[in-house]
């Protein structure tokens, strides 16, 4: 019989919202999610990372649903400390207590919590899950409709001037964890906004519930613009939204949480595309050398930790408007690098060659790219998850 353990079924990486915010006010957050594990028991990780006030909480509730938050189950209290109502500090990242909150795979649940006050700037854009919000308390009311800000229209407008896939914003939830005793685990993929937008990473998690039912959650901790080596600029007016770099956010997005089997790799694109844009100095050139050399400490400590990892190198971004052959040579220089110490990864998978242009390889092709020229659409998000062997995770 597997020991029980405690697995991610759900979770995102935090970044400071910016003009993606939830301004003060009483409104319930209701996060409606389908579990890819069974589970026995339930608890939450808040956080309030990135806030720039205390956020307090009224209450909140688990229960199970529909595919649209509508309960179709008792609910259950989460409470932090024994306490329903608790303050969450600025800067402060919390995990509840746990309760009991039978689950089975492919099930859908939800998470409903009453904020009595503070600004909501700690959270991402996500569409593996479905955020409903109201204003007032109704963490126990069964049926909720979400009401929609002038804030979520000039969001999907800016989207479509940009070229670009802004998933409606989640604040305030960090992770939920389920107590697991089918020797379940969870997979990880830690990128950037090619990861986070969705267009690959939600075909891929399908792939993976279709093929090892119940052994295998997914979770999507990548954040729009994050680079390796450095934190976003200070000349960039949204700069919170980057997020810090890998080697900081790692320690709050991958090691605090216990029984993740594999790590995707998806990062480098912002380290040799951003520099001398308004996102970053000229004179933040990154060195290659040292971009490799990072690569390879996440997988030493990600190895050292017992977790595997999987490699994807960079994808070819010549269409895109702040190109430059200059910062195509930096990419193929990292990606030659990956090619030939392959070794030292569980798995790697030329994306860039995969996706490139057949008649000129500075760029993707352009069936599988964006209206911002940069990130993949829809149909380039199905091929690449295509083209990972699912055999390595058996």
């Amino acid at each position: 019989m597997p020991d029980k353990k405690w697995i991610q079924t759900w979770g995102q990486s935090h970044s400071a919202l910016s003009l993606f915010c939830y301004p003060s006010m009483r409104k319930t957050y209701r996060l409606v999610m389908n579990t890819a594990i069974q589970g026995e028991k339930l608890r939450l990780w808040l956080s309030n990372t990135y806030g720039k006030n205390d956020v307090k909480i009224g209450e909140i509730t688990a229960a199970p649903c529909d595919e649209n938050g509508n309960f179709t189950g008792a609910y259950t209290y989460l409470t932090y400390g024994g306490k329903s109502s608790f303050t969450l500090k600025k800067g402060e990242r919390v995990k509840s207590d746990e309760i009991v909150f039978p689950l089975k795979e492919e099930e859908y649940f939800c998470i409903s919590i009453f904020v009595v006050s503070g600004d909501l700037n700690s959270g991402n854009l996500l569409d593996s899950a479905k955020l409903i919000t109201v204003p007032g308390n109704y963490t126990v009311t069964p049926q909720i409709t979400n009401q929609v800000r002038t804030r979520d229209y000039v969001i999907t407008l800016a989207g479509k001037l940009l070229g670009m896939h802004f998933p409606k914003p989640i604040p305030l939830f960090d992770s939920v964890e389920v107590l697991n005793g089918t020797d379940a685990a969870s997979i990880v993929v830690f990128g950037d906004s090619v990861s986070q937008q969705g267009f690959w990473t939600g075909p891929f998690e399908k792939r993976l519930r279709q093929e090892f039912g119940g052994k295998y959650s997914f979770v999507n901790k990548s954040v729009m613009g994050n680079r390796l080596l450095r934190d976003c600029s200070p000349i960039f007016p949204a700069r919170g939204l980057y997020g810090n770099k890998a080697t900081t956010r790692i320690k709050d997005d991958i090691y605090p949480y216990e029984n993740i089997s594999h790590v995707i790799l998806f990062m480098g694109v912002n380290d040799v595309f951003e520099y001398a844009t308004i996102n970053a100095f000229p004179w933040e050139k990154p060195d290659t050398d040292e971009m490799c050399r990072t690569i390879k400490a996440i997988t030493d400590d990600l190895h050292a930790k017992g977790i595997k990892v999987i490699m994807f190198n960079i994808p070819a971004f010549g269409a895109a408007p702040d190109a430059t052959r200059a910062k195509d040579a930096l990419r193929r220089k990292v990606n030659t690098w990956l090619e030939e110490n392959q070794d030292i990864f569980d798995g790697f998978y030329d994306v860039a060659s995969a996706a490139a242009d057949p008649e000129d390889d500075y760029r993707s092709r352009a069936e599988f790219i964006g209206g911002d020229k940069l990130h993949p659409n829809a149909y380039g998000g199905e091929y690449l998850a295509g083209l990972v062997d699912l055999n390595m995770f058996r």
